[in-house]
């Protein structure tokens, strides 16, 4: 006999001994209803996860959208502990990298503005400017140029610029964000290993090539679209015909690079008082030496051309005093460059040097 009883012509009756155990299953189910009801609702498809970044114990987080790193990513050799890897606000591929964008021809950027600011690259005598406007929502470009095949990453916590050759030991890698920051600094991923890169250094935190660092592409400048248009004529430019929907004429990051201030969720690392937090640099690390140049120090200075040596190699950057534009005109073919914060340089690198004007070697002006 089952709990309800029903006899042809009669309501629904209940045996009498049964009562306790309906009365507990129907306070477990209301109990249930009430939990669905108050609960957060979960997120669909395009809508943005939690913004707050929680550290990643090994063992932490059901959450589909954020399934544990160890079976999202290969974090063999790891070299930084993993309970100072942060989440941010988005999971894996939750920033679309871009692979060979479209691009336009100087003639037809009325798309946009002369005094927006775009990462000029040339290689294999080729020109190709990437808009910072594009790489605010997409972070990586994977892009060919010349006989290259390159890689321009940014990172809107430190406003970190690089431009890689993306191949190494006859393999070419193909990169994407993984959600994850370290050290105010997103990570990337490359798509052959699942291995964890930094941002800021170009250098693999885990995977087989843990340790291992991308060549630096010289001849690069963060400029304005004006300026790098009259110098380069015959480049293209990145367009906004991504595929995606993002309002690209938009700044999501204006207000936060108006001030000094950090943002505590990601930004839990240790300051250095020698610079302002923001400060912009331009960061050269070669073999043990460490140097940051401060863009506006040396604009104020004066400088149009940094002359300098590192680990005995020649180090030239090239400044526009009116605009703060900069040019990586030559850096040893080992050295890593980045443009970025001083706060988030100085927290990978906290030996770092703090290059002045009169260090100026002879030659420099």
């Amino acid at each position: 006999m089952g709990i309800l009883n029903k006899q042809p012509g009669q309501p629904f009756r209940v045996k009498g001994r049964l009562w306790p155990l309906l009365a507990v299953g129907l306070a477990v189910a209301a109990g249930l209803v009430l939990l669905l009801d108050t609960a957060p609702p979960e997120l669909k498809r395009g809508q943005t996860p939690p913004t707050a970044p929680l550290e990643i114990p090994a063992n932490r987080n059901g959450d589909p959208l954020f399934p544990p790193i160890e079976s999202t990513f290969n974090l063999k050799n790891l070299t930084v502990p993993l309970k100072k890897i942060l989440r941010g606000p988005q999971p894996k591929d939750g920033i679309r990298a871009l692979t060979k964008p479209l691009a336009s021809p100087v003639a037809d950027t009325s798309f946009l503005e002369p005094g927006s600011r775009v990462v000029g690259v040339t290689v294999d005598g080729a020109s190709r400017a990437y808009p910072i406007n594009v790489l605010n929502w997409h972070e990586v470009i994977n892009d060919h140029l010349g006989q290259t095949d390159l890689v321009i990453t940014y990172c809107s916590l430190c406003d970190g610029v690089t431009v890689l050759d993306r191949r190494l030991d006859g393999k070419t890698y193909q990169f994407g964000v993984s959600g994850l920051i370290y050290q105010s600094n997103t990570l990337l991923y490359d798509r052959t290993d699942q291995a964890l890169w930094s941002q800021i250094t170009s250098s693999a935190i885990s995977g087989p090539q843990a340790g291992r660092t991308l060549r630096q592409i010289d001849g690069w400048e963060l400029t304005t679209l004006g300026a790098w248009c009259a110098s380069h004529p015959d480049s293209t430019v990145v367009n906004f015909k991504t595929g995606q929907d993002h309002p690209y004429s938009s700044d999501p990051h204006r207000a936060y690079f108006a001030s000094d201030k950090l943002d505590a969720r990601y930004q839990d690392v240790p300051t250095d008082a020698r610079l302002r937090n923001k400060a912009r640099i331009i960061g050269v690390k070669y073999g043990a030496e460490v140097r940051a140049y401060p863009i506006d120090a040396l604009k104020t200075a004066g400088r149009a051309t940094i002359l300098d040596q590192i680990g005995g190699e020649p180090v030239e950057i090239a400044i526009d005093a009116a605009t703060g534009a900069v040019r990586i005109v030559r850096i040893p073919e080992a050295a890593m460059v980045t443009n970025a914060l001083w706060f988030a340089w100085a927290a990978l690198f906290p030996q770092t040097e703090v290059y002045q004007p009169s260090n100026d070697k002879p030659g420099s002006r």
